[in-house]
């Protein structure tokens, strides 16, 4: 939790400051090749809005989904469980796995059958939420192809835990871009000057 607080903090920084950030950016390239790279650069960041805006609306489905489910099985509040499950779930890796268990407690308390159900509830929906929501929705709306989305998550959380997961499809976002961009176009232009 105290990775997920550190990137929640860095994070407003960093969007409070994001216009001298990206200004002082783009002055770190050569001035002839500075507009393209404001072109790439502005794409990545919306790229990186999509993907904000994504995990957005998986949250808000993961909290529409429990509140059915909760409702359906009277287990006290929730309302508030779903909303704790949707801002819990903006966290990656951890945040949906923490408010499961926080739900699934709480669905103890009306009786064993409801809590061996909702612990089936909240198994189903992770794998569909890692498999099936976030490749469809945020993968599209980055532009990332569904199987290496679910490859960027598993690499980045391996590597740097939750600071990897949240980071690592926006990152693969802007290494596609940047490879098709710049560096296919040169790799087809060394091929057209092989000799004959």
């Amino acid at each position: 939790m105290a990775d997920s607080l550190m990137v929640t903090v860095l994070t407003i920084y960093f969007l409070a400051d994001l216009p001298r950030i990206r200004a002082l950016g783009y002055r770190f390239v050569p001035h002839a090749r500075r507009p393209r790279a404001i072109l790439i650069g502005e794409d990545i960041l919306n790229k990186i809005g999509g993907y904000v805006l994504g995990n957005v609306v998986i949250s808000v489905i993961a909290a529409a989904l429990t509140f059915t489910w909760l409702v359906s099985f009277g287990v006290p509040y929730p309302f508030l469980l779903a909303v704790l499950v949707a801002l819990l779930d903006l966290v990656p890796v951890v945040g949906s796995t923490i408010a499961g268990i926080i739900v699934v407690l709480v669905a103890l308390t009306v009786s064993l059958p409801v809590c061996l159900f909702t612990i089936g509830f909240f198994v189903v929906y992770r794998f569909f939420e890692d498999y099936v929501l976030v490749p469809k929705l945020i993968g599209k709306a980055v532009e990332v192809p569904a199987l290496l989305t679910v490859v960027a998550v598993l690499i980045g959380a391996a590597l740097l835990g939750v600071v990897g997961a949240l980071v690592a499809i926006p990152a693969a976002a802007a290494v596609l871009l940047i490879a098709q961009e710049i560096w296919f176009p040169r790799l087809d232009e060394g091929h057209h000057r092989l000799p004959r």
